[in-house]
This record gives C-alpha cells, structure tokens and sequence, in this order.
C-alpha cells in the first residue's frame, strides 16, 4: 500500500529518476532519493522546482497523485492518472445516469457522518459537542435544510474561539488546515480514480470550474481527524507551518479507523470508500459504508 507524502518545499530543487527511485538534487549535489512505488503523494510546494514529464509518468503509472500547491498551501491543480480500472467505461456510465435521488441520500450519509466526526474531534478535545450531535440527526435527504453549515459554524467556534474564522488565504492555524486538507484531498483523489470513477462528477458539489467535485464531497468526512491534528498542534505550542508541524500532519494518512469491523489505515480506507460508491452506483442503492475513527485519548492512533 502506497502511503507515504513525499512533499519538495525548499527551493531550486532539481528532480530525475534513476532505477526505480525519485532522486532530488540541488545543483549537483544529491539531497536524497526515494524508491518511486513507496510514493502516495508527490507535493510541491516550492515555487521553483524543476522536473520531467517522465516523473510524472512513472508516477502515474504507479497511481500516484501530484499536487502543485500555490500559497497558503492551497492546491491549485492536481495530477491524477486517468487509466487505473478496466471497468472505467461502465464505472463513469453509472456516474451519470445515477438519479438525484440517491445522489442526494449518500450526500446525507456523508453529511450525517462528517457531523458526528465534528463531535467526536470535540469530545477528544474536551469540548461539550451535544448540540453538534442533536444536529446530526435532523440531517435531510441531500442536506436541504444546509444543516453542514449551520453545524460548522458553532463547530469552529467551540474549537479553535469565537473569534476564528475559517479562510484559506489567512496564516496561522488557516495555513495548518490548508495544508492538511490538501494531503487528505490528494489522497482521496488518487481512490477515486483507482476505482475508475471520474472525480468531476460529484454527488454535491457543482462547481463548473472544479475537476473534483466528487473529491470535494467524499473528504468532508476526513475534515474533522486534520482538525483535530491542527488543534493537538496548536495546544503544543505551535502555530506556523514548519517541517516539524508539516511531518506531524503527513501522519494524518496513517491514522487508524475502522471499516467493515477491521482496523485499516486512513489512506485504505478511501480505497473502500471510494469502492462502495462504485456499488452502490452499480446496484442502485443509496447506502455506502462509512469508516468509523475510533482512537486514543487523544483521539489519533496511527498505524506504521
């Protein structure tokens, strides 16, 4: 199982392949190299790194996602292999005629489930999450009554204070969550399409200018375990985004959950995700199996 995030930060770094490794050089000097099938998640944040079409294929070839991030951390485009299933065809058939009505029923199972992963990142952190919860259950089909609104709000003010708000181009905690979203976003990307599903079909998310609307809705329920990092993080002292706290949040894809009774990594468990949705397109049933995260008394239990 792929699962490691390889991310390039620092400056004039220079890419190649050689024999099955991923080598990073700056100017002639080797920095380090890493064997290309141990790579989940290839990141660039740096603003001058330098690589081939090659890498990019021998990554895809390997299912592997590329994310080009801008500032803030925030991806401003990903690199997704597009053959990965012999079923692709039929898969992407079943995407579009699927009917509004169970597109709308599994986006309130996603919602439903990203709620109580709120509460339950809260309750790891001490914080009263009855009223997120009692919120869960007035969840309607396809959200109508835009009940993942209403519960983010009070959500981000119990955690991180009344006065935080949420955005994606302020520092601080913001840049923390940006950066690991834009992990678990990367990582959810790559199940997708290795279940030969097209990720710009979404259940919820419409945007026309968005390739991965279906990425967008099925890594709401991640959301809450990269929160929960960035709070423990935070409680440690720690408020910028550096490698220390960047190594801390590439853990997130190790986290331990639980699908169909079985202990799995996080990054696994997108791969089943991502698979019951292929079912239940294919069957016509508007019921998808959901990861349970259940950890210590911290609330983060990784699995190496």
């Amino acid at each position: 199982m792929l699962n490691k995030v390889l991310e390039i930060c620092e400056e004039n770094r220079y890419l190649s392949l050689n024999r099955g490794f991923l080598v990073v050089k700056h100017e002639n000097e080797v920095l380090g190299q890493v064997p290309l099938d141990d790579i989940g998640v290839l990141l660039i944040s740096s603003q001058s790194a330098s690589f081939s079409k090659n890498i990019l294929n021998a990554l895809a070839e390997r299912n592997c996602i590329t994310v080009l991030c801008g500032n803030n951390y925030n991806p401003q485009s990903l690199i997704i292999p597009i053959v990965s299933n012999c079923l692709q065809s039929k898969i992407i058939k079943n995407q579009i005629t699927a009917s509004e009505p169970l597109k709308k029923r599994i986006w309130q199972q996603l919602v439903i489930k990203k709620i109580k992963n709120q509460a339950l990142t809260l309750d790891y952190c001490h914080i009263n999450s009855t009223k997120l919860n009692l919120i869960a259950t007035t969840v309607k089909s396809g959200d109508a009554d835009n009940r993942e609104a209403y519960a983010a709000k009070l959500y981000w003010q119990s955690l991180f204070g009344k006065d935080f708000k949420r955005d994606r181009e302020a520092p601080g905690i913001n840049s923390l969550l940006n950066y690991g979203y834009a992990i678990i976003r990367s990582a959810m990307a790559r199940s997708i399409v290795c279940a030969g599903l097209m990720p710009a079909l979404g259940l919820h998310h419409e945007n026309n200018l968005n390739p991965f609307c279906l990425v967008d809705d099925m890594m709401e329920i991640y959301r809450p375990i990269v929160d929960l990092f960035v709070y423990n993080i935070t409680k440690g002292g720690e408020s910028t985004l550096n490698p220390e706290t960047k190594k801390m949040l590439a853990n997130l894809l190790l986290v331990k959950v639980q699908f169909n009774e079985e202990n799995t990594q996080l990054v696994q468990s997108m791969h089943y995700l991502a698979n019951s949705y292929v079912k239940a397109l294919e069957f016509k049933k508007p019921v998808i199996e959901l990861p349970v995260w259940e950890g210590n008394k911290d609330g983060i239990t990784i699995i190496e």
